[in-house]
C-alpha cells in the first residue's frame, strides 16, 4: 500500500471513529420511553408484529392447502396425498398459534367454530357422503349455526383431516370416491374463505379490528381505555390455557380415557395442536412472530416487576417443554402415558394461575389510562 492510500485509510478510520462516538453519544441522550408510551407500543406492536402478520401467513398457507387438495382430487397419487397432508399440518400450526389471541372477529363472527369444531362424528360424515346433497362451498357456508355442533363438525379442518387420513390413519390415494373428492375440495375452499375473511376483518376497508384495539376511548364500543385493550390481550392467554388444560386435553383423559374425542384423532396431530396453542400464547406475551419482535406484555411487566416477568416466562417455557415428554400420540397417551398427561395439565394450570392471579392484577394496578 502506498503512502497516499495509507493516509486515506487513516483519515477514514479517524472519521468513522468520530461518527461512532457521535452515534453512541446520541443514543445515550435519547429520552427513555415513558410507561404510558410503552402501553401504546404494546398494543400497536401486538397488532403489527403478531396479529396481522400471523393472519397474513395463515391465509397464505390456507391457499396452499386449497391448491394441494385440488391437486390430490385431480391426480390422486400417494405423492399428492402426502403433500396435502403436509399442507394441512402446516396451516394447523398457524391456526393453533392464532388461538393465543381468540379476540375480535374470530370470536364474535364465529370463525373459530366454522373452522375448528370437534370432536367430529365419522358416521355423520359418511352419511353425508353417501347421500345426494351437493357438496359445495355454499352448502358448507350454510352450516353456520354456532349452537349446533353436530352441524358445524361437517365443515372445517377436521372433516378434511378425516378425508386425508381416514379412520385408522391409513387412507390411500386410490381409494377416493368422486363424492369424497368433491367434499375435500369444498372443505379446503371453505377454510380458505374463512381465513381470508378473518384476515381482512383486521384491515382497513372492513371491520378494521386493528384500529379498534389500537384506539381505545370513550367512543370505542369495544375498548374504553388502554387498560381494557391490554387486559383483553392478557385474558386471551388465560382463555387458551383454560381451553387446552381444562377442555381439549381433559375431555379425552378424565374421568375415563376416550381417544375418539381428541382434537385431531385421525392425523394424531393433537399434541402438536396443544403445544402450538401455548407457543402462540407465549408469542403474544413476548410480542414475537416469524423472527420479529416488538414491545410486549413482557416489557410492560418488566418495567415494574422484573421478577414476575421472569416467573411468567419460565412457566411458559416449562409448560411448552412438557409436551416433549410424550413418546406416543396423545390418543395413546390418554391410556398409556397418563402420568405425562397429568404433568402437562399441572404445568398449564400453574401458568394459567400465574397469568390470572398476577399478570392481570399487575395490569389493573399499573395501567391507569
Amino acid at each position: 500500500m502506498n503512502l497516499k492510500s495509507l493516509s486515506r485509510v487513516i483519515g477514514l478510520t479517524a472519521l468513522s471513529g468520530v461518527v461512532f462516538i457521535s452515534a453512541c453519544k446520541k443514543k445515550e441522550t435519547e429520552e427513555p420511553q415513558s410507561f404510558t408510551e410503552l402501553e401504546t407500543a404494546v398494543i400497536n406492536d401486538f397488532v403489527d408484529v403478531v396479529a396481522n402478520p400471523l393472519y397474513a401467513k395463515f391465509e397464505s398457507l390456507a391457499a396452499e392447502l386449497k391448491v394441494a387438495v385440488q391437486n390430490l382430487a385431480n391426480d390422486p397419487t400417494e405423492a399428492n396425498l402426502a403433500k396435502a397432508k403436509d399442507a394441512w399440518k402446516a396451516v394447523r400450526v398457524i391456526w393453533e398459534q392464532s388461538e393465543g389471541f381468540l379476540i375480535g372477529p374470530v370470536d364474535y363472527l364465529n370463525y373459530d367454530p366454522y373452522m375448528d369444531t370437534w370432536p367430529t362424528d365419522h358416521n355423520a360424515m359418511n352419511d353425508l357422503l353417501s347421500g345426494t346433497t351437493p357438496l359445495t362451498v355454499d352448502f358448507l357456508a350454510g352450516l353456520d349455526d354456532p349452537e349446533n355442533a353436530s352441524e358445524l363438525t361437517l365443515r372445517g379442518f377436521h372433516p378434511l383431516e378425516y378425508l386425508l387420513w381416514g379412520l385408522g390413519g391409513n387412507r390411500t390415494a386410490a381409494s377416493y370416491t368422486s363424492r369424497e373428492k368433491e367434499y375435500m375440495i369444498a372443505l379446503a375452499a371453505d377454510v380458505h374463505n374463512n381465513v381470508a375473511a378473518l384476515k381482512s376483518s383486521w384491515l382497513p376497508g372492513t371491520i378494521n379490528y386493528s384500529d379498534i384495539i389500537k384506539n381505545p376511548g370513550a367512543t370505542n364500543e369495544d375498548y374504553r381505555s388502554k387498560r381494557e385493550s391490554i387486559e383483553a390481550i392478557a385474558n386471551a392467554l388465560i382463555d387458551i390455557c383454560s381451553e387446552v388444560g381444562e377442555g381439549k386435553m381433559v375431555d379425552p383423559f378424565d374421568p375415563a380415557p376416550d381417544s375418539t374425542i381428541s382434537e385431531s384423532p385421525y392425523s394424531h396431530n393433537s399434541i402438536a395442536d396443544f403445544k402450538n396453542n401455548i407457543i402462540g400464547a407465549r408469542n403474544v406475551y413476548t410480542c414475537s412472530f416469524d423472527g420479529k419482535t416488538g414491545k410486549s406484555l413482557s416489557d410492560l411487566v418488566k418495567a415494574n416487576n422484573a421478577a414476575l416477568d421472569v416467573e411468567i416466562r419460565q412457566k411458559f417455557d416449562a409448560a411448552i417443554g412438557t409436551f416433549d415428554g410424550f413418546t406416543v400420540t396423545f390418543e395413546e397417551a390418554v391410556y398409556n402415558q397418563r402420568n405425562q398427561v397429568q404433568t402437562v395439565l399441572d404445568a398449564l394450570g400453574s401458568l394459567q394461575s400465574t397469568i390470572g392471579d398476577k399478570l392481570v392484577p399487575y395490569i389493573r394496578q399499573y395501567v391507569k389510562d
